[in-house]
């Protein structure tokens, strides 16, 4: 799996994640909402990521990283008192800023080793085009 499969694939385990915990955990109207629909951006995110990487998916990744932290470091400290919480959003925030990060990093390498395309060379993978 190339770069940007693996920053796919954590989008869609923060997504998973994130949406069960609300499901099971979360009892704030508000909360509930907002990390259902973020969580569910995540996914499409991830999806995107792993079936057609590109520049433009990158950079929306680099956005829903930056809401995804802001989000979840709000959530830890509204709910700093329960350590459960507390440490549940600190995680999702760390996946999802792994996610992110990983994204980018692959752009990035491609765009230093002057080329479009993201190759998994070392994994032996598929050539995937970034960038048109």
């Amino acid at each position: 799996m190339n770069r940007l499969g693996i920053a796919g694939a954590l989008w869609l385990v923060a997504a998973a994640l994130a949406i069960v915990m609300t499901l099971v955990f979360r009892t704030d109207p508000v909360q509930w909402v907002i990390t259902i629909a973020v969580g569910v951006v995540a996914a499409v995110l991830g999806l995107w990521l792993i079936a057609r990487p590109n520049a433009m998916v990158v950079s929306a990744s680099n956005g829903v990283a930056v809401a995804w932290t802001v989000l979840y470091v709000v959530l830890a400290v509204q709910q700093s008192d329960e350590l459960a919480a507390w440490t549940t959003d600190v995680a999702l925030m760390a996946i999802g800023a792994a996610a992110g990060l990983a994204a980018y990093r692959a752009l990035a390498r491609a765009k230093l080793r002057g080329s479009d395309l993201v190759s998994a060379a070392s994994e032996g993978g598929d050539r995937r085009e970034v960038g048109r």
